[in-house]
């Protein structure tokens, strides 16, 4: 078996290609470090395989695309359909290039979960009272009550609060402002007073540490930025101690479902207010910093089962939009 590991120094007869089609992705707007790293993977197999030629072979192409024991659907696929890009963009350049056949990967359907208040407040509970077993600085334990509170009181992505700058927490104006996003749009999150303020004393606090060796809001006890894989560990303590048990692989509770329980007691909040859901679905879409209404349809589904006083203005407003909407 080939080692896809050993080093690339990017100098093959494909390297010059593959860079300027990362180059091409970027300047799009497209957020290329994954393509990025399955291209250069590629450049290192094809070199290593003899490839002299700019061209993409229908052996070469085959075998890299086989799947690879132990290797997830998920990824195999985004193997395929990276190459799939770099091939039709050497085709339209007029050179050989083999397209591989489009591989959709099936995802198993994840079931949002989604927290009542009650649930919520005994999270809230949780994270005043955790206590790190070992005293080691390189814990996030020290950031998590504030974070957690920022993610069920903004919706935001755990990504996007962990890579939040410090002076981009405007607490003078309540905003947030987001510049590293999934889709890579810069958006201004307007922020409650209770939140400004639990910020406000994070902020205090994180003062009075020695070290602040990291630019963001969130830093872990020696001053060092925190990671998504940090909070894993004392989410699942959360839960436990919240009295939340885990229903299973899909159907969490995952500490992403507190983006879907605000967004899903945001649009109950106003229905019940008496507010048009027509206008309420494109200001929720660009607030949680979805690309399209679409994105944002699953919300009417899940507010709608959740609170089925709202179904018949839910279905009013979503057979408009979405001809095929169903009730549920």
């Amino acid at each position: 078996m080939a080692n896809y590991n050993i080093k690339n120094y990017r100098n093959s007869i494909l390297s010059p290609f593959i860079r300027d089609f990362i180059r091409l992705k970027k300047g799009l707007g497209f957020k290329a470090e994954r393509i990025e790293t399955g291209l250069w993977a590629f450049d290192t197999f094809a070199h290593n395989k003899g490839n002299q030629e700019i061209a993409l072979s229908k052996e070469l192409v085959e075998e890299w695309c086989a799947k690879r024991p132990n290797e997830t659907v998920t990824t195999w696929s985004h193997r395929i359909n990276y190459i799939r890009q770099l091939a039709t963009y050497l085709y339209n350049l007029g050179y050989d290039a083999y397209i591989p056949v489009y591989h959709h990967a099936r995802r198993e359907t994840v079931v949002p979960y989604i927290y009542t208040d009650a649930q919520l407040e005994e999270i809230y509970n949780a994270t005043n009272i955790l206590v790190q077993q070992r005293h080691h600085p390189g814990y996030c334990l020290f950031s998590v009550p504030a974070l957690i509170r920022m993610l069920a009181g903004t919706g935001i992505r755990l990504g996007e609060a962990v890579n939040l700058l410090d002076k981009d927490v405007d607490l003078g104006n309540n905003c947030l402002i987001l510049r590293d996003t999934k889709n890579g749009r810069e958006r201004l999150v307007p922020i409650s007073e209770s939140l400004s303020e639990v910020c406000r004393q994070y902020r205090q606090y994180k003062s009075l540490l020695p070290y602040i060796h990291s630019n963001t809001f969130f830093v872990k006890l020696n001053g060092t930025k925190c990671t998504n894989e940090s909070f894993g560990h004392w989410w699942n303590q959360i839960l436990k101690m919240a009295g939340i048990p885990h229903l299973g692989k899909q159907r969490g509770p995952r500490i992403h479902d507190l983006r879907h329980s605000f967004c899903v007691k945001t649009m109950a909040r106003l229905a019940k207010q008496g507010k048009d859901l027509y206008h309420i679905m494109p200001i929720l879409s660009m607030y949680i910093g979805h690309l399209s209404l679409k994105a944002t349809d699953k919300y009417v589904r899940l507010t709608s089962e959740i609170f089925p006083e709202l179904l018949s203005q839910t279905d009013s407003i979503c057979t408009y939009i979405y001809p095929d909407f169903k009730r549920l």
